[in-house]
């Protein structure tokens, strides 16, 4: 197993409640289930907030596309290298449809559609054995 396996079998085999006591009223404790963000909940998160800044990027991506913004400006240049990165595995897939006005990055929305995708599948089979 790899270093990555057996840390996320680790944080997925400490996933327990925490029983703690709480003061009754009428005096004495009685114990309590507290609710503790669990380690799955933690990776779960984890996901989404990646997709979502993956996301943020490509659509920024596809916008500045679409309005032929000028790739020598610093901003631009700076998207366009990161997000490259992210849609290089789904250049091809689709050829780019070719408007007079604007231009369609085909190969970013697939990149979203595919990367959604995954986070779900991820998500699902992290939280598969509550």
């Amino acid at each position: 197993m790899t270093n990555l396996a057996v840390y996320v079998t680790l944080m997925l085999a400490m996933n327990t409640p925490v029983q703690t006591p709480t003061p009754d009223p009428r005096g004495g404790y009685k114990p309590k289930k507290q609710v503790v963000k669990t380690n799955r909940v933690v990776l779960t998160r984890a996901i989404w907030y990646i997709l979502g800044v993956i996301t943020a990027i490509l659509a920024l991506r596809i916008v500045l596309l679409m309005l032929s913004a000028n790739p020598e400006t610093p901003f631009v240049a700076f998207v366009y290298d990161i997000s490259s990165i992210f849609v290089v595995p789904f250049y091809g897939i689709f050829d780019q449809p070719d408007y007079t006005r604007f231009y369609v990055d085909t190969s970013s929305i697939v990149a979203i559609v595919i990367y959604w995708l995954l986070a779900v599948g991820l998500a699902k089979l992290i939280n598969l054995t509550r």
